[in-house]
């Protein structure tokens, strides 16, 4: 199964439509986002992009938790505090924005992969049997560089792509 993931994508409006469009045309059917949505109507925009799953976790610098609720509830998403843990095709995912235990989570032998976000760093890396990903920013304002996902579950691929 194909999975798109982002992160940090800050209330950029391009770079969100931008994505998500990418998403739907490539028929990618859930979508993790690693927090850092910031506003609610971040979802609307998402909405009118992609007509897949999202889920999403709580960021640090989300705000208007109760405004959110109420359009994940509208659209059918999915939303969950910092950490979880969530299986998708077959895999168990660790989802989380900031980079907790990161190593000793994977090394508990408990998940298949640990995606994070929060840094605005891009990572891939494999410890013991499992793989940490960071898809960067989705808003490409530190780096210049806005970035996600796509993540194969049955291979095992990893592609890091430009908004």
């Amino acid at each position: 199964m194909k999975i798109g993931i982002v992160s940090d994508t800050h209330d950029n409006r391009e770079k969100v439509e931008k994505i998500f469009s990418k998403f739907e045309k490539s028929g990618i059917k859930l979508v993790i986002h690693l927090g850092d949505l910031i506003s609610p109507f971040v979802l609307d925009w998402i909405n009118e992009n992609y007509t897949g799953k999202l889920i999403l976790i709580r960021g640090n610098n989300d705000g208007e938790l109760a405004f959110t609720l109420k359009k994940v509830e509208r659209y059918g998403y999915e939303y969950h505090e910092d950490p979880e843990i969530i299986e998708v095709g077959g895999k168990r995912l660790a989802i989380m924005h900031k980079p907790v235990f990161l190593d000793e989570l994977v090394r508990s032998g408990r998940v298949d992969y640990v995606l994070y976000g929060h840094t605005h760093k891009k990572e891939i890396r494999k410890v013991d049997k499992a793989v940490i990903i960071n898809p960067g920013e989705s808003c490409g304002y530190l780096t210049g560089e806005a970035t996600y996902v796509i993540l194969d579950t049955e291979t095992g691929e990893v592609s890091f792509e430009r908004a």
